[in-house]
């Protein structure tokens, strides 16, 4: 999850989007290590490789600031040419990233690190397998193991996670500063349309099946359990954006859009739980993504490809709020005010095409044009419009985590600890001049669309 603005812990999941370091309550190399020998038993029992394992290694499999709710581990397994040392050329290698808790339980109690762990075991273990066999494509990391005790014996273990290593087959993080260009976001939009059709595919066909493993899902983030915690998280990152607009207004020209995002502030968490919860009930809803943002989406560029990953948050909504979520953490303004309808009809055209292959000369066939109709660009526009809240709460919840100083990242393990009903959590990581910028940008775009101005009731 990405955590956002130190401390504002946001549906960055897989981020939440929050940033840590890696002093964070962690030896700077003691966090990656394992137990070698215990992963090669783990390892050898699952199959995960063909051979004989000689020698496991283990470094971070993320870069500072990318990781706030489990520790991502890359590991290299290697198996040594005859009467040769692993280390020597000739090994056969292969690498994996290898997800664990978060040492810290005060953190993990905080954060619901661990109801996060446990989602996304379930989201690998139960809706990976029924999406992919409604898609042409690879929607996210191949699953070697999802497990919640990686042990059989008496001890039981932890959870683990072990996946492809996506470096390793040419895919690369994006610079989350800079914003995706136009055709990073098309593919981004396309690959989001056919997990979506995967999952109104696997609904009309498997609707047994389907009910049954999204049942496994687990809200963490707009729930009751979670509400006295984020809201206060999502409240906060108002009040810095408020604070920040008040800052940069000695000409009163933002005078206007402060009552109003004062005024929208109001139950505003509320508002967004009320509204993902009571769409996950609605006629084609899908299997979302929950926390789809630029750090959890890799880039391959030969042979074109977009995976997402980081799957915590995933939960079964209006596809919008994907949309949305991604749209307003991912891209900059000037994309937006043009490009907008561009990506909307992009994301209507593709989840058309996948759901035409999927279901055409099936029993569902009959059913194509009215699913269709419901993912037409202008019942997309519409929905956009009617959530587009949404997108400006997530826009204000994540922008400290994509505009971050990295050398300037809160001890979260210490906050934890110090703050463990999260009611006196306050920001202690400076907000950098980017950021300033951006949200001035951001709320503006919905001051001057008129988005500000509409109450939920008139959306």
């Amino acid at each position: 999850m990405a955590l956002a603005a130190a401390p504002t812990a946001g549906p960055s999941h897989g981020g939440l989007a929050l940033t840590v370091s890696s002093a964070g309550g962690y030896d700077g190399t003691n966090q990656y290590e394992e137990n070698a020998e215990h992963l090669r038993q783990l390892f050898s029992q699952s199959k995960l490789v063909s051979f004989s394992i000689a020698h496991i290694a283990c470094s971070a499999g993320s870069s500072s600031g990318d990781n706030y709710m489990s520790v991502v581990k890359r590991v290299t397994i290697s198996q040594a040419g005859k009467d040769q040392d692993p280390e020597l050329a000739g090994s056969e290698i292969v690498t994996v990233i290898v997800k664990r808790q978060i040492a810290s339980l005060s953190r993990r109690q905080l954060y619901r690190c661990e109801e996060a762990f446990s989602n996304e075991i379930n989201a690998y273990r139960h809706l990976a397998p029924l999406l992919a066999a409604h898609s042409r494509h690879q929607l996210f990391p191949v699953c070697h193991i999802a497990e919640s005790q990686d042990r059989r014996d008496a001890e039981g273990g932890e959870p683990i996670i072990v996946l492809q290593d996506l470096k390793a087959m040419g895919f690369r993080m994006k610079d989350r500063l800079a914003g995706l260009e136009l055709s990073d976001c098309l593919l981004v939009m396309k690959k989001l349309a056919q997990l979506h059709a995967a999952s109104l595919a696997a609904q009309e066909l498997e609707s047994s099946s389907f009910a049954f493993h999204a049942d496994h899902l687990q809200e963490i983030v707009y729930c009751d359990e979670a509400t006295d915690f984020y809201a206060t998280i999502l409240d906060t990152s108002v009040q810095q954006a408020l604070e920040s607009l008040g800052d940069a207004n000695a000409d009163d020209c933002l005078t206007t859009p402060i009552r109003l995002l004062e005024e929208l502030r109001t139950n505003l968490f509320e508002n967004l739980k009320h509204e993902i919860n009571a769409t996950a009930a609605a006629p084609n809803s899908v299997i979302c993504h929950g926390d789809l943002w630029v750090n959890n989406i890799m880039f391959r560029s030969e042979p074109e490809e977009v995976i997402f990953f980081d799957l915590q948050a995933m939960r079964k909504s209006s596809p919008i709020f994907d949309i949305l979520h991604f749209i307003y953490t991912s891209t900059r303004r000037p994309l937006r005010d043009v490009h907008t309808d561009t990506l909307l009809a992009a994301y209507s055209q593709a989840l058309s095409e996948e759901l035409r292959h999927q279901l055409e000369d099936t029993t569902a066939a009959e059913r194509l044009e009215e699913l269709c109709e419901a993912f037409s660009l202008q019942r997309l526009s519409s929905d956009y419009v009617r959530q587009v809240h949404y997108g400006l709460a997530i826009g204000m919840w994540i922008l400290p985590a994509v505009t971050f100083d990295p050398n300037n990242l809160p001890n979260l393990d210490v906050m934890s600890e110090q703050n463990l009903t999260g009611k006196e959590i306050k920001c202690t990581q400076m907000l950098t001049s980017e950021y300033h910028m951006r949200i001035r940008e951001l709320v503006m775009e919905f001051y001057e669309l008129g988005y500000l101005q509409m109450q939920k009731e008139t959306l």
